[in-house]
């Protein structure tokens, strides 16, 4: 499935691109996102031109099983693998799932653009392909994913704001 998750953020372009590669930002989130059981800027290389980021997510649970199999909420976590070009504003993106077996069936990349929405903010827009190989299913989980991607995604958005409030 195509997607596109829109929001605007209370600050112009170059902040909301600062934010994106501080380790502060995530940590923020950790302790107040309430869809996630753990987010964490695992490194960031700033190249001049680009930056080079890597991001574990591992949203609150929302499969349990499939059929009579249990689904770990590890299952469902991912390392978001991003390169962001500075000077174009857009971050491109693959999410890779940390079990074995849901990489085999699952596939999340796109890009993140920031445009100038005016007044000091940013239209930032999330867009992408989401396919998992699952016979039937499939469908069905690319519905529940995309479902709980715009929850953490609108999550995000609102506490942006207060981060930077408590940012200075």
């Amino acid at each position: 499935m195509r997607f596109e998750i829109v929001h605007t953020l209370p600050a112009d372009r170059e902040t909301v691109m600062a934010v994106m590669q501080e380790k502060a930002y995530y940590e923020f989130l950790q302790k107040n996102h309430p869809d996630v059981d753990r987010i964490e800027m695992l490194s960031v290389e700033d190249l001049g031109a680009i930056v080079k980021r890597r991001v574990h997510y591992q949203p609150k649970p929302i499969i349990k099983s499939v059929g009579p199999k249990k689904i770990s909420p590890e299952a469902m976590a991912w390392v978001e693998e991003s390169t962001l070009d500075k000077k174009a504003f857009r971050l491109t993106f693959t999410n890779v799932p940390l079990k074995d077996w849901v990489q085999e069936r699952m596939i999340n990349h796109g890009t993140i653009e920031l445009l100038d929405a005016g007044g000091g903010a940013t239209r930032r827009i999330v867009s992408g392909e989401l396919k998992v190989k699952f016979l039937i299913l499939g469908v069905i989980a690319e519905r529940i994913i995309h479902g709980k991607a715009k929850d953490l995604l609108d999550g995000e958005a609102k506490l942006f704001g207060e981060y930077l409030k408590v940012r200075g």
